[in-house]
């Protein structure tokens, strides 16, 4: 059997990568496909990337400053791009086919395609240009060969000028499975269908095998540190308990510190792992540091103008019984001791029960026997 994967292409995004990376690896090793390949269909950005280059266009904003352009470039766009080169060496781990037209044969070397992982179905993440809409909902497929996999919407309502796509679209699948309830809701208001919901594919490998591929930063050398990983300033929550027991505080996205910023793949994993306390509000985070055992908390910073995609973080939270590790407006309900010292004993078996409802899932929708 050979099953191509349909994801959101990004090298500048660790959840992502992981998470792509998961489920091919899953699907390779656990369920015995013969081939598993993921199909980079985003000219929008570079399959295996490196540094680019400015445009012609680049170059004139930069000669005339249009809206800042010198400062920006001189101080950021180096080092975004130098963390984007690092992330897409992790995209090399991963089977890739280069194939920006989704050409017509494409269906006829595959025998089912996957979307998901990951906000596919975010309309909020679609470019018209690329054909992100159709593309995610597998439409270049006959329809009995589309199956979703944990798809996120990641937003509370479908905008209204997009329902009856939707509605369409989802009709058209063969199975579907959400990432979070909410999702699960709006595909059962716009389409009555009942639909599992199923656990990102990076908790579909144990802590084991994501040790397998942890590097150890260069610049590390075994200080005690809690690991931040959100725009913004840590809240004094953080910061007093840091101080209290002199450890430092990373932030991943700083960009004063390149080394920090800049991060492979792998040094995330690694970083989450090793840190006493991490404190995030990417949902992937929040992932590995329950898969690794780390300490965590959540900051919720619902921003004014922003939807809020909270959901897949509380579906998370609710799985593994960790409900109560938010900060909220800067500040937590929990103890430095309760902060610090979690229980992780079930988090074994809920990862074992839930391996087995998606397996379940994928062979049934697969047609393995």
């Amino acid at each position: 059997m050979k099953v191509a994967i349909i994801t959101i292409n990004d090298n500048n995004n660790y959840g992502n990568r992981l998470q792509n990376y998961a489920l091919q690896k899953y699907l390779f090793s656990k369920l015995k496909i013969e081939k598993v390949d993921t199909i980079w269909y985003d000219p929008q950005y570079t399959y295996i990337s490196s540094i680019n280059i400015f445009s012609w266009k680049t170059w004139i904003k930069y000669f005339i400053n249009w809206k800042n352009q010198r400062t920006y470039l001189k101080k950021e766009y180096l080092k975004d791009n130098i963390r984007m080169y690092n992330i897409s060496k992790f995209t090399k781990k991963i089977s890739t086919r280069l194939d920006f037209k989704i050409k017509d044969n494409l269906s006829r070397e595959y025998d089912y395609f996957i979307t998901g992982s990951d906000q596919v179905w975010n309309p909020n993440f679609w470019s018209k240009r690329y054909n992100h809409a159709s593309i995610r909902f597998l439409k270049f497929v006959p329809k009995e060969k589309r199956i979703a996999y944990a798809a996120s919407i990641a937003i509370p309502e479908i905008p209204k000028d997009k329902e009856q796509f939707f509605k369409d679209s989802l009709n058209e699948m063969k199975t579907i499975s959400m990432r979070e309830k909410a999702g699960a809701e709006l595909v059962k208001k716009l389409t009555g269908r009942d639909v599992s919901v199923l656990v990102d594919p990076t908790i579909l490998l144990s802590k084991e095998e994501w040790q397998k591929i942890e590097l150890k930063p260069e610049w590390y050398s075994g200080e005690k540190y809690i690991l931040t990983y959100f725009l913004g300033n840590p809240s004094p929550v953080i910061e007093k308990i840091a101080k209290k027991n002199n450890w430092k505080i990373y932030n991943l996205m700083d960009k004063s510190n390149l080394d920090l910023y800049a991060s492979r793949v792998e040094e995330f994993v690694y970083l989450i792992e090793h840190a006493e306390l991490v404190a995030t509000d990417s949902f992937h985070a929040c992932v590995f540091s329950i898969l690794m055992n780390t300490p965590f908390l959540v900051v919720n910073r619902k921003e004014k103008g922003m939807a809020d995609m909270t959901s897949r973080i509380d579906t998370l939270l609710e799985l593994f019984g960790y409900q109560n590790r938010y900060i909220v407006n800067g500040e937590c309900d929990l103890s430095d001791d309760e902060i610090l010292h979690m229980d992780f004993s079930n988090v074994k078996a809920i990862q074992e029960r839930e391996i087995a409802r998606s397996t379940a899932y994928m062979k049934k929708a697969l047609n393995i026997n």
